[in-house]
Order: C-alpha cells, then sequence, then structure tokens
C-alpha cells in the first residue's frame, strides 16, 4: 500500500510542477508582449489625418486613467457614438450596445477592474471604406491582484462633423490562452491524483 501511496504522490507532484509550467509560461508570453511587444501593420497616412484619429483613443485613456463613474456619459459623448457603439470585453457575456451599455462597462471598468494604460502612439490604423480600423496595445494593472496584464484594443473609427469617434471596439487579453487550454489536462489530473492519494489513506 505505501508503494502505491508514493506513485500517486509522484503523480501529484508531476501534475503539480506540469502545470507550474504552464502558468509560468503564460506569464512570461504576456511579460514579453509588455516588454519587446509585436509590431502590428497598419498602412501609412498622413500625419494630420492620423493624428485627428487617434484623438478618440487619447481621450479614452485620458477617462480610463481618471476613472470617474460620474464622467462616463461626458466620455462617451467625447469618444463614441453613443447609439452605435458595441463593445465586446474581455469575457464571453461582455457584450454591451448602445449609451446605457458602454455607462454600465465603464462604470465598472473603472469600479473593479484595473487601471488601463494605452500606448496610443504606437497605434496602428487601416482604411476600411470611409471608416478606419485601429489595433492598439496597452496594458492594465488588475485591482484584485496587482499584476499587469498586457491588453490588446482592436476597433473602428468614424468621422462626424469632422471629428473622429469610436463605433466598433474590443479589449482582448493579450495572453497565450493555448497554455490556459492545455493547463487543463494536468489540473484535472492534479484533482483525480489528489482524490486518490486522500482515498489511499482513508480506506486503508
Amino acid at each position: 500500500m505505501d508503494t502505491i501511496r508514493f506513485i500517486i504522490g509522484g503523480l501529484c507532484l508531476l501534475f503539480l510542477l506540469l502545470l507550474l509550467y504552464l502558468l509560468f509560461r503564460i506569464w512570461l508570453e504576456g511579460r514579453r508582449e509588455q516588454v519587446s511587444p509585436r509590431e502590428i501593420p497598419g498602412e501609412v497616412l498622413p500625419d494630420e489625418l492620423r493624428e485627428n484619429a487617434l484623438r478618440p483613443l487619447r481621450r479614452m485613456n485620458a477617462c480610463y486613467e481618471k476613472r470617474d463613474p460620474e464622467q462616463a456619459d461626458a466620455c462617451i459623448d467625447e469618444v463614441m457614438l453613443p447609439e452605435q457603439i458595441l463593445i465586446l470585453g474581455t469575457n464571453p457575456g461582455e457584450i454591451f450596445h448602445g449609451r446605457d451599455c458602454a455607462r454600465g462597462l465603464l462604470q465598472g471598468d473603472w469600479k473593479y477592474w484595473g487601471k488601463l494604460a494605452l500606448d496610443v502612439d504606437t497605434t496602428s490604423l487601416s482604411r476600411t471604406g470611409s471608416a478606419l480600423y485601429f489595433a492598439t496595445r496597452g496594458r492594465i494593472r488588475l485591482d484584485r491582484i496587482g499584476c499587469r496584464v498586457p491588453v490588446r484594443i482592436t476597433g473602428v473609427l468614424e468621422e462626424r462633423d469632422g471629428l473622429w469617434y469610436i463605433s466598433k471596439i474590443q479589449f482582448i487579453h493579450n495572453l497565450n490562452f493555448g497554455y490556459a487550454i492545455a493547463a487543463w489536462v494536468p489540473a484535472l489530473a492534479l484533482t483525480v491524483s489528489l482524490l486518490l492519494f486522500g482515498l489511499s489513506w482513508l480506506l486503508f
């Protein structure tokens, strides 16, 4: 019986180490993306057009820096097309359309998510008809655990009365979730091994 316990205990240690290794790889690639981010290709636009198009991103960055829930509507009016805005968050259920939903998202982010900082100057822009597609990088310092997570934000900019506004936007955690998916296997195996190890002491 001691031999069986020894084998099961060894499996527990093996699966734990494998799980920790995969989590470390997720952290390491996220860290690399912050230190040396990959370039996102885009078009070379006239300086004036580029600077005008980046205006809403700069203003949104300032809003996320202040994190004042009372200023959510003012931020929406300055940055977005309120009735057309569609926002996809980092979680599957985070789909927000229109002013009311956008307000709820901003207020929730500013209260609970963390401090977002965008690298607006490195934003990639590409024409798509009369609109512009943008992709920019940044990082979020999570309030609850204090760590920094790289993010990628993409979306569509549209011009109204000489000013550019965001009409579509998606927030993405810029991490390699292939490792997170792979981590399910050792996590499940570790759970089973721990249960067997516990049973071996209870039953024998």
